[in-house]
């Protein structure tokens, strides 16, 4: 497995600008005034800045949670993890993306893709969890040719 590159969480020098008005993904909306306010994304992804990071993506086992390679991730160590958050554990030394999951008193480390296999906590196979994941950042160009893909699917049909 390769290693899980972390970049500490930093203030931002830049406020990005945000706006005011909802973008609706449903349906199209009337023409608005916009009013322009700043987010610090810092702010905006975690209260706690000393205990939260910024992790690179390798790997494919959350595709299914819309986690690809290369994604950027939040992780915030100061999260109590609760079932079906994603989370970055720790395995055999090593850092590993996994989705949290409890049943029956039993705790797992699920994939999010059907060619991993989940993972119990036992005896045998430890695992910590390292910290929280609460957002990433997604390369949408990245995914341009399966969109199309799609799309070309949808209007054949």
């Amino acid at each position: 497995m390769k290693e899980l590159k972390l970049f500490k969480r930093g203030t931002a020098e830049t406020l990005i600008p945000l706006y005011a008005e909802s973008i609706h993904a449903g349906f199209e909306s009337p023409a608005a005034d916009y009013e322009e306010e700043k987010i610090d994304l810092n702010a905006y992804v975690s209260k706690y800045p000393a205990a939260t990071f910024f992790a690179r993506v390798t790997g494919d086992c959350m595709v299914g949670s819309g986690i690809f390679p290369d994604d950027l991730l939040v992780v915030d160590r100061s999260l109590t993890p609760s079932s079906g958050d994603i989370v970055v554990g720790i395995m055999d030394s090593e850092f590993i993306l996994r989705s949290y999951f409890t049943k029956n008193g039993k705790e797992y480390l699920m994939p999010d893709n059907t060619y991993f296999k989940p993972i119990q906590r036992n005896e045998s196979t430890q695992f910590e969890i390292w910290g929280v994941v609460p957002h990433s950042v997604l390369d949408q160009r990245r995914r341009n040719s399966a969109r199309l893909n799609r799309f070309e699917q949808l209007i054949r049909s």
